[in-house]
This record gives structure tokens, sequence and C-alpha cells, in this order.
């Protein structure tokens, strides 16, 4: 990393460094013919944020960013074998303004892929110098991340009826501290693990390697809520995804309709939720939703909420000495706030 790069050049570095050995990775043990598919999400594009975090984190402890190879390809294969199963899960059609891969390729072949993913990332991990502390840190931070994504399933207000587990377990009722435990497990995750596992690789003492763990939980909220802004009032064009996505998949778990909630009137909290719980939104009643939460003035909030939690994880690498690549971690959690806006 040189001295004059900014954030936007080094995610592109890394991006260049860790693109090829996901490449080789996944490819290594494949079939040519499933090949095209297992390469597709990451082909598909990203920022690959998650292993940009990880190699910055371990140059900012003092190790050799190019010692993390492995684990920041690790970080980033986790990464999009979730949104897969998030995909599948939600139904989703559209990723990164294309197909998704249940879409694309059928729903057999989109969970053979997952598979084969959750397993190259242990084959990739096994190559670092650290593995065992490193294996230990991913295996605690997906189970983390499939409560997480277990919650927000059941936060949603209606669908899913030939699934009996959650039509039992269905949260009618989320306050916002249900919502910042959903996020800390579903989101925060992979931030927390990018974080630590890059100390770890520096040979961090212990002390510092929470330091990193509770940079990577606030930055993971931070990022969060301006993924649920953008999920709402975002452009399709910069997002890839469809405007009001979370009303249309009935979903209370997002900051914003909670906050908006909070702010309503009678009459426009049940129209807001009788279209949160109707089991087809109409284009109609999905605008006129967007503009009763918009009145609410929760957009505004939302930035400051997440400015809030990006502050608070700059405050957790403050023991850390002034560097360069803590500088592009700071800049970082600063552009997670004010992203695609």
């Amino acid at each position: 990393m040189k001295e004059d790069e900014g954030l936007p050049e080094v995610l592109e570095e890394v991006a260049r460094s860790v693109e090829p050995v996901i490449y080789d990775a996944l490819s290594e043990n494949a079939s040519p013919e499933f090949q095209e598919v297992l390469l597709y999400p990451v082909k598909a594009g990203g920022k690959r944020i998650r292993p940009a975090v990880l190699m910055l984190s371990c140059e900012a402890a003092g190790g050799n960013p190019e010692d993390a190879l492995n684990a920041a390809a690790a970080i980033e294969l986790i990464h999009n074998y979730t949104l897969i199963i998030d995909d599948i899960i939600d139904h989703g059609e559209v990723r990164r303004g294309m197909p998704t891969l249940w879409r694309k390729y059928g729903l057999t072949m989109a969970l053979l892929a997952a598979v084969q993913y959750r397993e190259v990332v242990s084959e990739l991990l096994l190559k670092s110098r650290n593995s065992s502390r490193l294996l230990s840190i991913v295996d605690r931070y997906v189970m983390r991340l499939v409560e997480g994504e277990r919650l927000d399933v059941l936060f949603e207000q209606v669908g899913r009826e030939d699934d009996p587990y959650v039509v039992e377990h269905r949260r009618m009722s989320v306050g916002f501290d249900d919502y910042v435990d959903m996020v800390a497990r579903k989101t925060s995750s992979l931030y927390e693990a990018s974080a630590m596992m890059g100390a770890v690789e520096a040979g961090a003492d212990e002390n510092i390697v929470e330091a990193f763990r509770g940079f990577g939980l606030n930055l993971g909220i931070s990022f969060q809520i301006v993924d649920d802004l953008l999920d709402l009032f975002g452009s399709t064009v910069e997002t890839g995804k469809q405007v009001g996505k979370d009303i249309l998949e009935h979903k209370l778990g997002n900051m914003l309709i909670l906050r908006g909630l909070e702010r309503m009137d009678g009459e426009s909290k049940r129209f807001f939720m009788s279209v949160l719980r109707s089991k087809q939104v109409s284009q109609e009643d999905l605008d006129e939703a967007l503009s009763i939460l918009a009145r609410t003035g929760v957009r505004e909030n939302a930035v400051k909420e997440a400015w809030l939690f990006s502050e608070k994880a700059k405050s957790m690498l403050s023991m850390l000495p002034d560097s360069k690549a803590k500088r592009l971690l700071f800049e970082l959690a600063d552009y997670v706030v004010y992203r695609n806006r």
C-alpha cells in the first residue's frame, strides 16, 4: 500500500490481490462446467470491504498484509456464500444488478455452490500461519451469523406459511434492542471476524485483537443501518435492488421502519403495518408507505445513528499508534456511512 493511496485505490488494490486467490481456490477441485457456477457470484462484483478490513487491520496491528491474503480471500468467500443462502431464503432474484445464483442456475446448483464455498474457506485458512485460531474465529462467527439470519426471518410480519417453524415463532413485536441484537449477529459477525483475523495474522496481543473485534462490531451495525436506508430509499441503479425491498419482504427488522413507527400517528401507523402484513403489496401501497415513512424524518435520523456507531468503531482503536492503515480504517468507517447516497 502506497502512502499517497486513498480508500478507493486501496479497495481496488485489495480486489486485485484477493480475487486471483479466490478464483484459483474455487477452481482447483471443481469440474470445468461447475466452475462457471462457482465463479459467477464473485465475478458479479462487490466492493471487497471485508477483505479490506482484514488486511488493513493486519497492517494497523503491525503485521504484513500479504501474510493475511488467504484469510482475506476466505472472508470474502464466506460473505459470498452467506449471500447465496440469503437470496435463497428471501427468494431474492437480483443481486448487484444481476440475477442471483439460484435464479440463474437453479436452486440445486446454488446450494451445492454454497457448500463448496464453505469447504474452500477451510482449505484457504489451513494455508494460513494461524490456521487453528482463524478456523475457530470463523466457526464462532458463522454460527452467530446463522442466529442473526434466523431472527431476521422471524421478524418478518407475514409469509412463509409453508414453514411451520417460522409461523410458530414469528415475532409480531420487535424493539430497537431486538434489532441491534439481530444486526450484531447477522451483519457485524463478518466484520468482527475480519478485523480480529487481521490482528491475529499480525501476531497482536489479545487486548489488541479484542479492540479490533469492537471495531468490527460497531462498523457492522453502522453498515446495516445504511443498508436499511438504501433498501428503502436508495437508487436501484446504485444498489442493484428494488426500492422498498424490505417492505415488500414484510421485514420489521429494519432500523428506519422501527424508528418510523415510533413517530407515526395512529392512522399512519395502522396503514403502514397493514401494508407490512399484506401478503401482496401493490405499488400504490408501497409508494404511500414509503411516503409516510419519509415524512417521519427517519432518513436523516438513520445517517446520524449510523455515524454514531461509526465513531464508536473508531474509538475502539484509539490505543493504536497512528499509521496509514489505521487512517484508512477510519476512512472506511466514514465511507460505510456515506456510501451510495
